[in-house]
């Protein structure tokens, strides 16, 4: 769904109301008249109180009208307005779980709860209270244009010569200046809140370094930046509102003017020259409030294309559910690179076989972590080929996909919940047995039940905190209960203490007993007894082999072996 679409959506949802700004102006308009008639007969001697009377019931008559349809048509956009907001939500998060996770790792949280949040408020003001102005304002131009050219046609082409320089000012200059700087009011509102979010939740090792004043300086500078934006954006808005007000006051002086050289050399009445004054100044006053509307449908634009960039993005495909041969995972001649980058992956030939336990080894940023990512089906290759059996990853649909592989990364997600919720996402519908018997195999079983409330013992609750070797148990778990026939183990003990390590290399054990299992190693003692060991160096393959023939005939592995025994025997002196 493009940009376009979702703004003929949104006002589609509040056409409604607009038969109530309708009814509202036409009430507002009856009682000016009657107003200028009381002014008429007045200044004609021409009043009585039967008059007076009439004329002042029908004025509290159209204003209590006024006051009734308006009251039920702000009610009737408020709620199309929050309806439209719960719709649009829920077609954003719907969507979002159509989407293939490689989405997920291109955009930044903060971004995706900007446009959730923010971008999609904006409509809310759009059609709670921009659309129904926008309807009344041009009902108020159109009606008093009419009444205009009843008065005397000289008077309304003078009233309406001012339109077109300031609807070109406006149209060919101004929303040009308007555009540029709400797209830099967005993006310093993005970063903004991206940099908070990041902010909060780093404090610790801020702290812990003595960052903090860095930090900080750089937070207010983000801040300051957003601040001189908003500050630019206003000046945008009021600098070409002010040129606009001056050309429609222009055209109220040209009536003026007009209007007494009609009374002196014609037969024109000062009460048409009072209500031709007066109905050209609302004009004015309806002209400069429809124009300023433009910045809040550009605005609207802006926020389409945020919401538009979600929901237009291709959903991971549904392909058909098909049995799979093998669970063997191959990459043939794959080759892949993030954003056009450096390559990440070059022409990597490797087999995973069924039920072995296989260890990708090499330094930060040689590909290891991408190698998960494409079995996980996250990215698709540049070049060649993932297949797991006799399948393309990529005719795989994600429910299957995920059917076969888990994953325990170095950083396991607890959501905020009991723990027994926790352990039982990896498979829905888990009975609690079930749930005891994969803590008690993940080693974690001991821990749940010295908690206060045991297994329903709420995360983050109470004071109720978890170390990371401990939420690593309960994620492996998690993956025990889901029972998948492959499993990946994403450097999950890279920084957990030895007592911990201990307990979840007892876990993996358990884990790993008649699976595939293909753990991105960090600690290259853990991984000796492997089936095969994957050694890689800048995103290319150059060993495949068990530990004892690696050490012998790959030097870069041997080189990581002896690091890794240097820094085993390293002690304080």
């Amino acid at each position: 769904m493009n940009g376009k679409t979702i703004i003929k959506e949104i006002k589609s949802k509040n056409s409604a109301s607009n038969s109530y700004v309708f009814v509202q102006t036409l009430a507002a308009i009856g009682t000016t008249l009657l107003t200028v008639l009381l002014i008429y007969l007045y200044g004609t001697h021409k009043i009585t109180p039967e008059k007076m009377l009439f004329i002042g019931a029908g004025v509290v008559l159209l204003q209590a009208a006024k006051a009734i349809v308006g009251a039920v048509g702000i009610w009737r956009a408020h709620r199309a307005a929050y309806g439209a907001l719960t719709d649009i939500r829920l077609s954003i998060i719907q969507h979002l779980k159509k989407l293939p996770l490689g989405f997920f790792q291109r955009r930044r949280p903060g971004e995706l709860s900007d446009i959730i949040h923010h971008d999609v408020e904006q409509i809310e003001l759009y059609l709670a209270h921009t659309q129904p102005e926008i309807v009344g304002t041009m009902l108020i131009a159109l009606l008093i244009t009419g009444a205009m050219f009843i008065i005397d046609w000289r008077l309304a082409l003078c009233m309406l010569a001012p339109v077109p320089l300031a609807a070109g000012l406006l149209i060919l200059l101004f929303t040009k200046i308007w555009t540029k700087r709400l797209k830099q009011y967005n993006q310093s509102t993005k970063e903004m809140s991206e940099d908070l979010m990041e902010y909060v939740a780093v404090i610790p090792t801020i702290k812990a370094f003595s960052t903090e004043e860095h930090k900080t300086e750089a937070l207010i500078t983000r801040v300051k930046d957003y601040t001189k934006n908003s500050a630019q954006q206003m000046l945008g808005i009021s600098a070409p509102n002010g040129v606009v007000q001056m050309i429609m006051e222009a055209g109220v002086l040209l009536v003026a003017f007009v209007g007494m050289e009609l009374i002196v050399h014609q037969d024109f009445g000062i009460t048409r020259f009072i209500l031709a004054l007066m109905l050209s100044l609302a004009f004015a006053q309806a002209v400069l409030k429809f124009m300023g509307y433009e910045h809040a449908l550009i605005l609207l634009n802006r926020c389409a294309a945020n919401i538009a960039s979600i929901t237009g993005e291709s959903p991971a495909p549904d392909y058909p559910t098909k049995p799979l041969v093998s669970s063997d995972i191959t990459f043939d001649h794959v080759t892949f690179s993030y954003d056009e980058r450096e390559q990440a992956l070059h022409d990597v030939n490797v087999v995973f076989k069924r039920g072995t336990v296989n260890a990708i080894v090499g330094a930060s940023g040689s590909g290891k972590s991408t190698i998960a990512n494409l079995i996980l089906g996250f990215w698709l290759p540049g070049a060649g080929r993932v297949s797991i059996g006799d399948r393309d990853v990529s005719t795989i649909n994600e429910r299957d996909l995920t059917g076969l592989i888990s994953i325990v990364q170095q950083e396991s997600f607890l959501f905020n919940t009991s723990i027994a919720e926790n352990i039982g996402i990896g498979r829905a519908g888990a009975g609690r047995e079930e749930i005891i018997e994969a803590a008690k195999k993940a080693c974690i079983h001991d821990l749940i039940e010295s908690l206060p409330n045991g297994y329903d013992t709420v995360i983050g609750e109470g004071g109720v905190k978890l170390s990371g070797g401990e939420k690593q148990r309960i994620a492996i778990a998690r993956v025990l209960l889901k029972n998948t026939p492959v499993i990946i183990l994403d450097e999950a003990t890279a920084a957990i203490d030895p007592y911990n390590e201990h307990l979840i290399q007892q876990a993996i054990t358990n884990l790993s007993r008649g699976k595939t299992l293909i753990v991105i190693a960090h600690h290259l003692s853990s991984i000796t007894g492997a089936n095969q060991i994957v050694v890689m160096d800048k995103g290319k393959v150059i060993a495949v082999g068990k530990h004892d023939d690696l050490r012998e005939n790959c030097p870069l592995y041997a080189e990581m072996v002896q690091m890794q025994n240097e820094v085993d025997s390293w002690n304080i002196k």
